[in-house]
């Protein structure tokens, strides 16, 4: 051994090496040695550089991929015990024939060299654990999230099935069904379509019902985006397996009917509900997301709130807060800074002058995209892990976690011009069904004669509307 080598510093090689796996033994004149420890991590420095090349944004959205997560976890593990293996044998091989006999002289050096040891050994496993327990909650949380929602289960005390319906709940020999026809699945692989519903869950509810529903397509190769919002209570439509409903049957309580067979659909209640609104917006839906309200203010307050521009002043003097009363709801039109509990307010408050259901419709696409400009900010990183369990809780989805990256990253490059926002209100229904009918419920009936020429429009041949005239049906 070399007389330079024999006077290398052990406690400073374990520090290069605590630095960088290698550097140590590279510091002792051990070329091998550092080879060995050095390379894996430059392999993995390498990874995370590839991986961030579309900003952190896009590289944080990657652990919504349960199996990036999961890799992620394994080499963050990895990587933690390459340090400490790196960082003890640079200490231990480092000098070691010079420096022995001195050290086993004193013991106040020997005790000191122990302390630093000590330090950097549990900064190197509090770190990699820290992340690693990180990676895990990613894994495990959306394990949970991306995966089809679970049959819609009947509340307790309702029956499950009847032989007898409500009235005028199908009618197979509607002059509806005249012109049904099934829905032509694009083969345009550059449109991805996703239907986001909000299902009301609270406590108070003896029903469970869809009242938020939006189909957002988003067309990869023009960077445009379209967002459709379907009344909830739309009635009076044909269904995409044949016949129709009547002017009593609200589409966010379709799949109720189905669960309790009153309709008997081809499919469960919940594929029935996303196929009829892919019937009835003429584009085939790739997937779904579904949002309990509840999660929703639990989202919004994790993300500091949100900020909106409130078109019209809301006065409804009656709001239901979901906690067993009524009490005012009031919003001035202008900017404001709403809380969960209040941004959900915003989104379903429809009482009360110049308020309807097709404006708070509108105000559910305001917010969903304030929350994804929010949600896509570098500042919620510290907010990641309480963010995942929220989403765990509170959504479900059929969209690919290894793709939620890629759309983050297409988001980013989608100006603010590029995005329609269209609410199937009026001209594309008629309001006062219920009151034209002489029946207590209010109702809508959507105008599918309008509906087909503005999916053509939006979504050109992929359309199920194209090439095809509708008629008005509403009465």
């Amino acid at each position: 051994m070399s007389a330079r080598r024999r006077h290398r510093r052990p406690l400073l090689a374990a520090s290069l090496s605590f630095l960088w796996p290698g550097l140590g033994q590279l510091y002792a004149g051990r070329r091998r040695e550092a080879a060995i420890f050095g390379v894996p991590a430059l392999v993995v420095l390498l990874i995370v550089l590839y991986q961030a090349r579309q900003g952190l944004a896009v590289l944080v959205a990657r652990f919504v991929d349960p199996p990036f997560a999961l890799a992620a976890l394994l080499i963050i593990l990895g990587l933690g015990a390459l340090r400490i293996a790196a960082v003890a044998h640079a200490y231990l091989s480092t000098g070691r024939r010079a420096s022995l006999s001195k050290r086993l002289r004193s013991r106040t050096i020997r005790r000191k060299e122990g302390v630093v040891l000590g330090v950097l050994v549990a900064v190197i496993v509090a770190t990699h654990g820290v992340a690693g327990a990180v990676a895990y909650m990613d894994y495990s949380t959306f394990s949970q999230v991306f995966r089809p929602l679970d049959q819609v289960s009947v509340p307790s005390g309702q029956p499950v099935s009847t032989d007898t319906p409500p009235p005028d709940v199908y009618a197979s020999d509607s002059p509806l069904a005249s012109f049904v026809t099934t829905p032509v699945p694009s083969e345009d692989a550059g449109r991805v379509t996703i239907l986001f519903a909000g299902v009301d869950q609270f406590p108070t509810r003896t029903e469970r019902l869809y009242d938020s529903i939006m189909v957002v397509t988003i067309d990869k190769a023009t960077r445009q985006v379209a967002m459709v919002s379907v009344p909830r209570d739309s009635a009076a439509f044909p269904l995409y397996f044949g016949g129709a409903v009547g002017p009593t049957v609200r589409i966010n309580s379709l799949p109720s009917y189905v669960q309790h067979r009153w309709i008997k659909s081809p499919d469960d209640a919940f594929t029935t509900f996303v196929k009829e609104i892919s019937f009835i917006v003429g584009i085939p839906i790739d997937y779904y997301a579904v949002m309990d309200l509840g999660g929703f203010i639990k989202m919004i307050d994790l993300v500091g709130g949100i900020d909106i521009v409130n078109p019209n002043a809301i006065n409804d003097g009656a709001y239901d807060w979901l906690d067993g009363h009524l009490a005012p709801f009031s919003l001035s039109a202008g900017p404001h800074h709403l809380d969960g509990k209040t941004a959900l307010a915003y989104v379903r408050s429809r009482h009360g002058d110049n308020n309807n259901d097709y404006k708070r419709a509108s105000r559910q696409q305001q917010v969903l995209v304030a929350l994804e400009h929010k949600m896509a900010s570098p500042d919620m990183l510290t907010q990641l892990p309480t963010l995942m369990q929220t989403l765990g809780s509170a959504v479900r989805t059929t969209f690919p976690g290894g793709q939620v990256a890629d759309m983050v990253a297409l988001g980013n490059q989608i100006p603010s011009s590029n995005i329609t926002q269209v609410v199937l209100g009026p001209p594309y229904s008629d309001t006062g069904l219920g009151a034209k009918l002489h029946i207590s419920i209010s109702t809508t009936c959507l105008r599918f004669d309008k509906i087909a020429a503005l999916s053509v429009q939006l979504f050109g041949q992929d359309s199920r509307y194209y090439g095809k005239k509708q008629p008005n049906t509403c009465p």
